[in-house]
């Protein structure tokens, strides 16, 4: 046991060459880059040879680092399957999914019932986050992402496609229904997302496909996520841009009025995300199922 090196250095160590760059290392064990830097210069020290050649802001893994790096991967692995049966073991058949909070509360927990109902001694977590850098992988079995189909290292599975419609309360719609959607644009009252990273459709990107005339937007509010957006339409505040799949319960039941036929889509949506093993295991298929079923109507 002597010959072990720090082990959270070595942790460290893995997420710097699969991940390719220490910032992305520091994103997915969610801390600053300089505990990065310091956990690698440990391991180096440890080890008495160079891991990365620096080069300004550039560091490159030597062959010494990759030949190491090949040769422990197997090992945690097996530790980490090792670690999580224990842990399964002891607290019983279990769940922890991370996802965005408007998700969480309007589509995915309607719907985890349906898993429930499967299995009513599986104990569910659920965690959420506005970003997914603060969804860390390591601690979560499964999470519910927003983007390309594209995760590094793992697998996903599409559960909604991106289509985005102009969606409010039926007291608001009705003093609408005259407008053109130009009109409606103008008029308002809109939500707005606070979206400094630009992932998602907004209404500059609603203006230019569907009312390219319109002059200039209505003045509005503006909410820091997507669930927020909706419980700010659900009360009559204005119109928000909504994700059909996510409210699409809300709309059947009368609660939101789509205020146009024609939607914004893409190639992203929303993806079930996790390692291979998750996806394939019994867990992960009660999953897939109960996300695909219909979900049990909301209660207002």
């Amino acid at each position: 046991m002597r010959d072990l090196p720090p082990l959270k250095a070595l942790r460290v160590f893995e997420a710097c060459i699969r991940l390719g760059t220490f910032t992305a290392a520091a994103r997915e064990l969610n801390v600053g880059q300089p505990a990065i830097s310091h956990q690698i210069q440990a391991l180096e020290n440890d080890l008495g040879l160079t891991l990365f050649e620096r080069n300004g802001g550039v560091t490159t893994p030597t062959a010494d680092a990759l030949a190491y790096h090949a040769r422990i991967t197997a090992a945690l692995a097996d530790i980490a399957t090792a670690t999580r049966s224990l842990r399964e073991r002891a607290k019983g058949p279990s769940l922890t999914l991370g996802t965005y909070p408007g998700l969480a509360m309007f589509w995915l927990m309607p719907k985890l019932a349906n898993l429930r109902n499967r299995d009513s001694d599986l104990s569910v977590r659920v965690v959420t986050s506005e970003r997914d850098q603060h969804i860390s992988m390591d601690s979560v079995d499964c999470a519910i992402l927003f983007g390309d189909g594209h995760w590094n290292g793992m697998e996903a599975r599409l559960l909604i496609p991106e289509a985005v419609v102009p969606i409010a309360a039926p007291s608001v719609a009705t003093k609408l229904v005259s407008l053109s959607i130009g009109d409606m644009f103008m008029q308002g009252p809109l939500i707005h997302l606070d979206d400094p990273e630009r992932r998602w459709f907004n209404w500059n990107d609603w203006k230019s496909r569907r009312a390219p005339h319109a002059i200039r937007a209505a003045p509005g509010i503006e909410v820091s996520n997507h669930g927020i957006a909706i419980h700010e339409a659900l009360l009559g505040h204005g119109i928000a841009l909504g994700w059909r799949g996510v409210i699409d319960d809300l709309v059947s039941s009368g609660l939101l009025v789509e205020l146009d036929h024609e939607p914004l889509t893409s190639e992203r949506g929303y993806y079930l995300v996790g390692p291979e093993k998750f996806m394939k295991s019994h867990l992960g298929s009660e999953l897939l199922a109960a996300l695909s079923a219909k979900a049990i109507p909301i209660v207002t």
